[in-house]
């Protein structure tokens, strides 16, 4: 992933359970999400299908057109946290129900398309202004999309990699990468600077691959396994340095956080390598 000295997503997990201070793992709530969520996959209420059954993921479109759609979204995948006191932004979808939070960045990209904006077309992005990105994410709340310069920044450079370097799909990408999950993030990794997720944590370069992560992840789930979306090792992406999940985490006492960390949390400060050991520390089980 454009060095060798870069810790992957798996390792760092290792390093920092190691290193970490202030976040302690319970063997015990560790056993009792593990039954839970093999109950919800057994009665198939986890796992590909569910992604499948939205109506706000792609539908009726082609392998490389749903691609296409997964990898934008996935490009504008962060960050969806009003400030204190803001109006949260919503997108209302199709059916007239009002989205927040990840599905309405999918809503507000279908209601692009569906009056004809080439959304996820590569000389699009690679060019699209900010005025025009704002029209897009236009919030039916009144909130506003945060962060809007740097979604406006990752989506004209997505634009322009796929058009230089990958004849204007992404699907291509996925392709080169050749049913090798390995393989397809060092290439998302090297390519697209908005995916490299790396920073340095106790004198080690280490490396989340949150989004590029998931955008294997989305791809493999959409596709099914099949097609482009298959690939012969999946099992080596890890769980995704999420934020609602070390929260779930801590509710069902798998992760437990020290007081001072408990309490640079409750009184909502910034912070740096606590945030990377809550964000590290759930999925290196």
């Amino acid at each position: 992933m454009g060095s060798e000295h870069v810790l992957g997503p798996r390792m760092t997990g290792r390093y920092v359970n190691k290193e970490c201070q202030h976040i302690k793992c319970n063997p015990k709530g560790v056993a009792k999400v593990a039954e839970l969520i093999y109950k919800a996959i057994t009665k198939d209420d986890f796992g590909r299908k569910i992604w499948q059954k939205s109506d706000l993921n792609p539908r009726g479109l082609s392998e490389q057109e749903s691609i296409n759609w997964i990898f934008l979204v996935d490009t504008l995948n962060f960050s969806f946290w009003p400030d204190e006191g803001a109006v949260k932004f919503g997108v209302k979808d199709s059916s007239g129900n009002l989205q927040t939070g990840y599905w309405s960045l999918c809503a507000a990209i279908n209601r692009a398309a569906n009056v004809g904006i080439p959304v996820t077309d590569a000389d699009f992005m690679a060019t699209a202004t900010k005025e025009q990105i704002e029209t897009i994410f236009r919030s039916d709340t009144g909130g506003e999309i945060p962060l809007l310069e740097e979604r406006v920044k990752a989506v004209n450079e997505a634009g322009r990699v796929i058009r230089d370097k990958f004849f204007g799909s992404f699907a291509v990408c996925v392709q080169r990468a050749n049913k090798d999950v390995d393989k397809l993030l060092e290439l998302i990794v090297d390519n697209f600077e908005s995916y490299r997720d790396v920073c340095e944590y106790k004198g080690r370069a280490v490396s989340f691959l949150k989004r590029a992560q998931i955008l294997v992840s989305d791809i493999w789930t959409c596709m099914d396994a099949k097609g482009l979306g298959e690939f012969h090792n999946i099992d080596n992406i890890t769980m995704f340095a999420d934020y609602r999940v070390p929260q779930s985490l801590v509710a069902f006492n798998v992760l437990q956080y020290s007081d001072e960390l408990k309490n640079i949390l409750k009184g909502k400060q910034s912070m740096e390598p606590g945030e990377l050991e809550g964000r590290k520390g759930y999925f290196i089980f």
